[in-house]
């Protein structure tokens, strides 16, 4: 039976390997897979009828969120991301989007009990998400909140969120709608908090008003980080692989020197792990 030395030692080399990996595909260090052209999928609606080509019902969830063959790793890209800008297990974690679990289901298993809060217009993929993702009785231990609306109207929740989550969410909005997105996180963002968010990058932007579904919404990033700052953020882009859309952290404007460094330190060389040097991880 392996040492609890061997384990710690095991579980830090895996853990250099995959970040060595997710980090390595940004900088051209490993050879990454050619990128689908395939836009990540969401839904407003739940449809009256299956249109996803899916052989098997049970994974229309996945599939009404984004490709399924990138269902795992798209999760363990967000998850890593996280924890590499400092998640814990106790601080509170708001999952704007959180669709059918996709990353909900690794993030409420780690976080302690009520520390996990989702917002999602579609109550169905949610469901879906419980049902076949994560159990019903993670859900009565952990006890994570679900609000089913589409306004961004975080407040109801009373309490202020270390991190914020938005995974292609803000690509589907348009400018009106991205403020009061952006607003409303903002409002119920902790001093020192921050949101992590992709968007679509385009040459052009584009006009209109409202959700965009299921096509995106390209913004350059001048016009993003406009919207960003209107809201009260402040926001930095982030070297961090995505196959579509691109990767930024904001938060309040005393937390600048944070998104700062945060964001340098992305785009600097990977710096290998130290061995631990005791027996205990």
């Amino acid at each position: 039976m392996p040492t609890l030395k061997t384990r710690c030692s095991l579980l830090v080399r895996g853990i250099e390997a995959f970040l060595y990996f997710e980090v390595g595909l940004i900088r051209g260090l490993t050879p990454a897979r050619e990128s689908s052209t395939k836009d990540e999928q969401g839904d407003l609606h739940k449809p009256e009828q299956d249109t996803t080509g899916a052989d098997d019902s049970s994974l229309r969830h996945r599939a009404y969120v984004g490709m399924p063959e990138e269902w795992d790793l798209v999760a363990a890209r967000q998850v890593t991301l996280l924890l590499t800008a400092g998640l814990r297990d106790n601080h509170r974690l708001v999952d704007v989007g959180c669709g059918s679990l996709r990353t909900g289901r690794m993030l409420i298993p780690y976080l302690e009990p009520e520390r996990y809060f989702g917002i999602e217009p579609n109550r169905w993929l949610v469901e879906e998400g419980i049902e076949h993702e994560l159990g019903r009785d993670l859900v009565r231990m952990k006890r994570p909140a679900f609000r089913y609306v589409d306004d961004f109207s975080l407040s109801e929740f009373g309490v202020d969120f270390d991190f914020a989550l938005a995974h292609s969410v803000f690509s589907h909005t348009y400018p009106d709608l991205a403020l009061v997105g952006f607003r409303g996180i903002a409002e119920s963002l902790a001093p020192e908090g921050k949101l992590f968010a992709t968007f679509r990058e385009g040459r052009q932007d584009s006009e209109g008003s409202g959700w965009l579904y299921p096509e995106m919404v390209p913004y350059t990033w001048e016009r993003m980080n406009g919207i960003i700052e209107e809201s009260g953020l402040l926001a930095r882009r982030l070297d961090w692989m995505h196959p579509r859309q691109s990767w930024f952290v904001a938060a309040h404007p005393n937390a600048e020197d944070d998104i700062d460094d945060f964001s340098h330190r992305l785009r600097r060389p990977l710096v290998p792990v130290s061995r631990p040097s005791s027996s205990t991880c």
